[in-house]
């Protein structure tokens, strides 16, 4: 028996109820993206270009980085004799710093998407595959194209506030322009 099914032995009364909320649930705003790719829900700007390409930048490298992940399978990482050795910046360079703040930018961005919903990670999973192939592979079966798209500006817009609060994000100023 599905839960469908169950649901549906209710009291009639709640059953219609139920219905009837969903049937009242608003529809989803609609995104559109102007001509200077500023992007925009019914004529209010909520996102810049700018801040869209950086967030673009930063799920980019968070793809490439989440990629390397290879399971710990029970085998040393270090030799025996390097065991004790310790990790300092006495002998580091630009790249290697560079290296490590790169690597503490994908983890708070993996920090971001793990807060969010399933289909929202799922949209930037699917997203940022198809744009590191470069070609349409992956899909949503469940969505058309523009579903999947939709959903993938949604998710953006969902990590903006997140990805500023955490200092991420390099601040823009936004000129509000009226479409």
């Amino acid at each position: 028996m599905g839960w469908a099914r169950r649901w549906e032995r209710l009291d009639p009364c709640e059953v219609l109820m139920r219905r009837q909320e969903i049937q009242m649930r608003p529809a989803p705003l609609q995104l559109t993206e102007d001509p200077f790719g500023a992007i925009r829900e019914q004529g209010r700007l909520v996102m810049t270009k700018e801040e869209s390409e950086q967030i673009e930048e930063l799920l980019m490298g968070w793809y490439r980085w989440a990629k390397t992940y290879r399971p710990n399978l029970g085998a040393p990482r270090v030799s025996a004799y390097g065991r004790g050795a310790s990790d300092s910046d006495v002998h580091a360079d630009g790249d290697d710093i560079d290296a490590r703040i790169y690597v503490e930018q994908c983890k708070a961005v993996e920090t971001c998407l793990n807060d969010m919903s399933w289909q929202a990670r799922a949209a930037v999973g699917i997203h940022t595959a198809n744009k590191a192939c470069g070609n349409d592979v992956y899909r949503n079966p469940r969505m058309t194209k523009e579903q999947q798209h939709e959903e993938y500006q949604r998710s953006k817009l969902d990590l903006l506030p997140r990805l500023q609060r955490r200092g991420i994000l390099r601040n823009v100023e936004r000129k509000e322009l009226h479409a």
